[in-house]
């Protein structure tokens, strides 16, 4: 490749000239040489004319095509004297820019996991998928991660020296030594959320106005995996990566929640396209009961815990659960986590119970738009 891209400047005057003039300074020395040849070489073959040492133009053009390519990963070192690892991603690195160019390109990988970091790995996936648009690509691999799993029949099987087209996914796991939760044996796609009351609160909403989606959480293709804590969601990720399943994520728009998907997006374990947050028009914070009408739950709140949710302590734009420890302690009552949880069960009790009045009409975008990604996965 870098022998092609250099040779488009030979048909350039200026290159030519340059050659030209390289050509006028070597002659002289290449004279000089010749005639100290001539001599000796007559004096023992007579016959022997003359002595001319020249560079062709062809010779010279392929001279100057010629480059060695450093790398300096620590220690600047030509790359053939790297390993195997450093070689196969430099020449993956060459062929991204390539195009096919009306011809025929496969382009073949051996093993391109070999001595990469998980996260690399991620990365260089990405860019095998980019390459795959101009050339195809046939790799070999032990990694779940390379699986194309839109398209089974794409997947060849290489087992007791035969070879066989995958046509399903547990086949694939079993040769690959997965070893997925029962839950996630069937999944297509993970949703990961924050908690296993936003995992009832959802699969019930989810039922309710998507059809799609309540037939995929019935046949376990749909799998909604609650984190228990959203500081938790790198390690799940990382976790999750080796399923062989599509992964989106839902968390609160709180700091909790923001800082953990930039952490995730800044190693490289989730894109922007598969995500969403619980956000809510006119608040800077928000969680997924925001999303939720207070008349389903206030009821409950009022006989278990004596709180009366109609008071200015809980019609801010504060997020949800400030907004509640607030009118706690205004109206006499302790707050601490448990009282929290004990809250949050008996909101995903009543959601469960009653869906389809549950969505505030004013701030249930963030669950339509979640929804609508999640079919538009399983569709594909």
């Amino acid at each position: 490749m870098v022998d092609r891209e250099l040779a488009t400047l030979e048909s350039q005057p200026e290159y030519r000239a340059a050659l030209e003039a390289i050509d006028q300074l070597q002659k002289p020395i290449l004279d000089k040489i010749s005639a100290k040849i001539t001599q000796p070489l007559q004096e023992f073959i007579p016959q022997v004319k003359s002595v001319k040492i020249s560079v062709s133009q062809e010779v010279r053009f392929r001279a100057l095509r010629r480059c060695e390519i450093i790398i300096d990963d620590g220690t600047p070192t030509p790359l053939e004297r790297k390993g195997d690892g450093i070689k196969s991603l430099a020449a993956i690195s060459l062929l991204r820019r390539e195009t096919t160019q009306n011809r025929l390109s496969i382009v073949a990988l051996e093993e391109p996991e070999s001595h990469l970091h998980p996260s690399a790995i991620h990365r260089l996936k990405d860019v095998i998928d980019e390459l795959s648009n101009n050339h195809q690509v046939i790799l070999t691999t032990h990694c779940p991660l390379f699986v194309n799993r839109i398209n089974l029949a794409s997947n060849i099987l290489i087992t007791n020296n035969k070879a066989i087209t995958a046509k399903k996914i547990s086949e694939i796991r079993e040769i690959l030594g997965v070893r997925a939760s029962d839950n996630l044996m069937h999944a297509q796609i993970v949703l990961v959320v924050e908690g296993e009351d936003d995992k009832i609160i959802l699969e019930s909403l989810f039922s309710c106005y998507s059809e799609c989606l309540k037939t995929s959480l019935k046949n376990g293709t749909l799998v909604i995996d609650p984190l228990h804590g959203a500081s938790n969601l790198s390690y799940k990720l990382s976790s999750l990566k080796a399923s062989l399943c599509v992964i989106h994520t839902f968390l609160d728009h709180d700091k909790a929640g923001k800082d953990a998907i930039e952490e995730a997006m800044k190693n490289n374990l989730l894109k922007i396209a598969d995500y969403q947050l619980a956000i809510c028009n006119g608040m800077t914070e928000s969680e997924i009961e925001d999303c939720l009408n207070k008349e389903i739950y206030e009821e409950d709140l009022k006989i278990q815990f004596g709180i009366k949710l109609n008071c200015s302590d809980f019609k801010n734009n504060n997020k949800w659960s400030d907004r509640l420890k607030k009118t706690f302690f205004s109206q006499g009552k302790n707050w601490n986590i448990k009282m929290e949880s004990q809250v949050k069960a008996i909101v995903a009790e009543q959601v469960n119970k009653n869906p389809e009045n549950s969505l505030n009409l004013h701030k249930r975008s963030s669950i339509d738009t979640l929804i609508q990604a999640l079919e538009e996965k399983l569709n594909k």
